[in-house]
């Protein structure tokens, strides 16, 4: 079947935007001192490919954590190239990703750039993680026919609202897709509802369980006992480490950012608390005399769980909809969350029913139950001991998927 076009007034919007995208990638080259990312966002400098490669692409840094598993296999018997859209993301990749894997930056979703990366990249294979959902880009593969999978495929409540134009370029754009590799029941249904053949959608489940880590393989980063905040947000910064201040636990209180350039933000936050803080990227050997540890630096968020007395998931205080808590439920770890969890309700439904995390309310409800935790240690571990039970049981989620890819090559 011929591939329709994206409509003409998504290519005039493509044009007309096209000076912010490129601010926009020169301002987060700049940032993070990194020309290469501004480069590829233009499509420049890209050599055509002889060798036909397998297209993985993940939005940012939890969407490249999630793929590893899949590219450690995949990258046995195929070129492989990874891109992604955010600068830390990219920076990701090329730390965790084999010297053999080209890595690059999403080209901006303007036609002649999305062509030119399509026709020289070479691809056999697309798979396009979760949400990332650019016309111009999948409509130049389904031109090439070049066979095209969403894997862990997902959309969002915010999407099955969306209407009018918005929505008939999300369902042409789904449309582009020859097979959906979804989570869940409820992602099956959603995709259904904005008109994806329900003949191509298969549940593989969620492929973060496949790259779940171990704390064997995790180094010990701090020798005191600690409470640890992983990927938070403002203002959960402060309201967190005004939480540990009246609660005098003795604990030390580690503060992990999702955005570690974030920290002399969150500094001059927490400076009125009164409260000795030092941060990891300045000094990362901590004084007898440090209350809360800033921990502001990349790629040792799983290292800081593995031996955390407790995990309180940061980004589901606020808005955000939370971030992912099977990483510290594979490490076995007890784990508390908040109220928001839009991004994480299918994970909190399955730890839930074995007792493998405790869902809150609110900042008032963290406290009591920090406090509730602490002085029953028995009850602690047995949360760690459930939510590591669960993530036992999900083991064949990546055999599923290279099964599912296994058919298009």
């Amino acid at each position: 079947m011929t591939a329709v076009n994206p409509p003409f007034s998504y290519r005039l919007l493509s044009v007309a935007v096209f000076p912010v995208w490129l601010l926009h990638a020169c301002w987060q080259a700049i940032k993070y001192r990194n020309p290469t990312y501004l480069w590829h966002r233009l499509g420049l400098f890209q050599t055509r490919s002889t060798q036909p490669c397998i297209w993985l692409h993940a939005a940012s840094v939890g969407e490249v954590e999630m793929l590893k598993a899949l590219v450690e296999q995949l990258q046995k018997t195929h070129a492989l190239l990874v891109t992604t859209f955010t600068p830390t993301g990219f920076l990701h990749a090329q730390r965790v990703f084999s010297k053999n894997i080209q890595i690059r930056a999403l080209p901006i979703d303007l036609q002649p750039v999305s062509r030119r990366f399509i026709r020289r990249a070479n691809i056999k294979l697309a798979l396009i993680a979760e949400t990332e959902l650019w016309p111009e880009t999948l409509y130049q593969l389904k031109a090439q026919a070049i066979p095209l999978l969403q894997i862990n495929a997902r959309l969002s409540e915010k999407s099955l609202k969306t209407t009018g134009w918005r929505r008939k370029i999300l369902r042409l754009t789904l449309g582009y897709f020859d097979q959906y590799l979804t989570r869940t029941k409820q992602d099956v249904e959603r995709l259904k509802t904005l008109g994806a053949d329900a003949d191509k959608i298969i549940t593989a489940g969620n492929l973060k369980y496949a790259n779940l880590p171990s704390a064997s393989a995790c180094q010990r980063l701090i020798e005191r006992d600690y409470i640890l905040f992983a990927s938070t947000h403002e203002p959960e910064e402060l309201q967190f480490a005004s939480l540990m201040k009246q609660l005098e636990s003795g604990y030390l209180v580690v503060i992990a950012p999702r955005h570690p350039q974030r920290a002399e933000q969150i500094m001059k936050a927490l400076r009125p608390l009164g409260l000795n803080i030092q941060q990891r990227s300045r000094a990362p050997e901590i004084r007898p005399e440090t209350q809360l540890y800033l921990a502001d630096t990349l790629g040792e968020l799983k290292s800081l769980m593995a031996y955390a007395t407790l995990v309180v998931m940061g980004g589901s205080f606020g808005t955000v909809g939370g971030h992912n808590v099977l990483e510290p439920a594979a490490l076995g770890r007890p784990i508390i969350s908040g109220p928001s969890d839009d991004n994480i309700r299918q994970d909190i439904a399955l730890l839930t029913q074995q007792d493998g995390i405790i869902q809150v309310k609110s900042i008032e409800q963290l406290a009591q139950t920090i406090s509730q935790l602490l002085q029953h240690p028995q009850q602690r571990e047995q949360l760690a001991r459930n939510a590591y039970s669960v993530m036992q049981t999900q083991s064949h989620v990546l055999e599923n998927y290279l099964q599912a890819i296994q058919r298009y090559l």
